[in-house]
């Protein structure tokens, strides 16, 4: 159970390290656009890690239980 934990922590910090880089003040600095074309990447990556986790945790929860 506690690689489950681990795996689960991994994704949500490699969730929140992607949301962390891409806003950040020096890539608005850089290029002034890569905000506007980065916040689309940025939602469907946040969006495929939560997805991930969902889908973990379902397939945890039948193993567990069935």
């Amino acid at each position: 159970m506690l690689i489950y934990m681990f795996v689960i922590l991994v994704a949500v910090i490699g969730g929140i390290g992607t949301l962390l880089v891409g806003m950040s003040q020096e890539n608005k600095k850089s290029n002034p656009d890569y905000y506007k074309k980065t916040k689309g990447n940025i939602s469907k990556l946040f969006i495929f890690y939560v997805a991930a986790i969902l889908v973990f945790v379902l397939i945890w929860i039948i193993i567990l239980y069935v």
